[in-house]
């Protein structure tokens, strides 16, 4: 007892790091106990952060128009979950640390009773003191169970959220449609997609109307306007070539025929 009279402030901060190390856990657990508490009840709760929770998943499903992963939303929220400053899992994590501290500081005790020469029978104290404190630490902490809360309250929420208020509000929308003078299926009607015209077809001029022409198209009918102007050009050429052409055989013949005449006349005269 000697040694601890002579290190009291180390032996003090041991025991109030350990103190505050348990009422953390202490204060984790009571928080998720009320919390799953009321989550047996979340159409009537009155409970902040619950409310929250409900007001936060129905933004999420009228802006997105529904939640595709309800256990990952779950999983977000209870991971903002606040006491005071700090988050749940953030204190939890705190309670850990000050039990470390304690087991520091009754080492630095110990470590202190030997450099001053102490005997065994003067350390021990040191060594059973941080002992007692890790065994506490982790018979809370398996008592209070923080990891099994976490999971039972996720589970109230996400059954809550997925099998009533997620209905309830596909219910609503389709009610606020048919108010408005719309259908329910109105969001997930498509527009028929336009059948492209087969590779190599003549575009119909009626359909082609008003439409954009692109560069190659209007070069390529051009081209065909003018093919078909040259073509008419040649077969009328060639009209009228065959047209003089029979002028010209119908008037040899009349002179042949006139040379005939005037023969057959003198030889009848003479």
């Amino acid at each position: 007892m000697a040694s601890f009279l002579e290190n009291k402030e180390l032996v003090a901060m041991t025991i109030i790091l350990l103190l505050l190390s348990i009422l953390c856990r202490f204060i984790t657990g009571i928080f998720l106990n009320s919390l799953i508490r009321e989550a047996e009840n979340m159409s009537t709760t009155q409970n902040r952060i619950l409310k929250q929770c409900k007001v936060k998943f129905r933004n999420c499903y009228r802006l997105n128009n529904g939640v595709s992963n309800i256990p990952a939303f779950v999983e977000k929220f209870m991971g903002k979950i606040q006491i005071g400053r700090l988050t749940v899992d953030g204190l939890a994590h705190l309670s850990g640390q000050l039990m470390l501290l304690a087991v520091l500081a009754a080492g630095l005790g110990a470590c202190a009773a030997i450099i001053d020469g102490k005997t065994l029978g003067e350390i021990l104290p040191f060594y059973l003191m941080s002992f007692l404190g890790l065994y506490l630490y982790f018979s809370i902490s398996g008592l209070v169970d923080l990891e099994g809360k976490k999971e039972l309250l996720k589970v109230s929420l996400t059954d809550f959220l997925e099998n009533h208020m997620a209905p309830r509000l596909a219910v609503l929308d389709e009610a606020e449609l048919l108010a408005e003078g719309g259908s329910p299926d109105a969001a997930n009607t498509k527009k028929p997609k336009a059948q492209e015209p087969f590779a190599g077809s003549v575009p119909d001029p009626v359909e082609t109307a008003g439409m954009p022409e692109e560069p190659e198209a209007v070069a390529a009918f051009a081209f065909a306007d003018e093919q078909a102007a040259e073509g008419r050009q040649i077969q009328g050429a060639a009209a009228g070539k065959s047209a003089a052409e029979k002028r010209m055989e119908e008037q040899v013949f009349s002179k042949t025929q006139e040379k005939e005449l005037e023969e057959l006349l003198k030889e009848f005269f003479a």
